[in-house]
């Protein structure tokens, strides 16, 4: 149903998320988030650097830089987050999603020229895109975003880490992470947590199972 014929039949349609509220609700988290982001980008930097070292050649697609900065970044936020009483993750086969507070739910993502996040049209990215749309049962006011970080050109370097909410492929509006923790000074490196070992170890990684593991550790 178009949003056009859900208004002229008086259809009660979410509110679009405020970007000063989401500022507030993030404003705990917009330091570890860019640890996050960095500490992954410097993982990358240093498999492309053994790369060269071993003479391996350079390679072809830049998606595959994605998608290792997307794994990395991943793991370091399941470790960052778990034991956070105050965050929920949704750990999926294919992506990851974290809820803080209750209030905002945010995924990670690489930004094109027009800072959005590339995504396959299924039914659950729809739901998460549209902010007319609910998700996984969720409060139909809990803000869903995106954890946007943009390459240079040649993707040799991150250049922002921004917040971003959309309609649909549309650009609602943005805000630089980057800029909030560098102004303030809050550039501080996050601990490596240990390797959990054993079951624990499973239980942490395997997308079956982990959201009822997360939701265990925090009663």
């Amino acid at each position: 149903m178009s949003r056009s014929l859900n208004n002229w039949l008086g259809v009660r349609r979410m509110s679009l998320p405020i970007k000063a509220e989401v500022k507030t609700h993030l404003s705990d988290y917009h330091s570890r988030i860019y640890q996050i982001v960095m500490q992954a980008w410097e993982e990358w930097e240093a498999i492309s650097k053994y790369r060269a070292e071993q003479g391996i050649a350079p390679l072809l697609y830049s998606r595959t830089i994605a998608n290792y900065v997307f794994d990395a970044i991943a793991r370091k936020a399941i470790l960052e987050f778990l034991s956070d009483d105050h965050i929920n993750l949704i750990i999926e086969a294919q992506t990851i999603k974290i809820v803080f507070k209750g209030l905002v739910i945010g995924r990670f993502k690489k930004g094109d020229e027009h800072k959005l996040g590339r995504n396959i049209a299924t039914q659950a990215v729809l739901a998460f895109t549209d902010p007319q749309e609910s998700f996984l049962g969720f409060p139909p006011e809990t803000v869903k975003v995106d954890f946007v970080w943009l390459s240079n050109d040649l993707c040799t370097r991150v250049k922002d880490i921004l917040v971003v909410a959309r309609d649909n492929e549309r650009l609602l509006w943005d805000y630089s992470i980057k800029d909030i923790v560098e102004d303030a000074g809050e550039v501080v490196t996050l601990p490596t947590a240990a390797s959990p070992q054993g079951d624990d170890r499973t239980a942490l990684v395997s997308p079956r199972g982990v959201r009822e593991q997360v939701s265990k550790s925090k009663e």
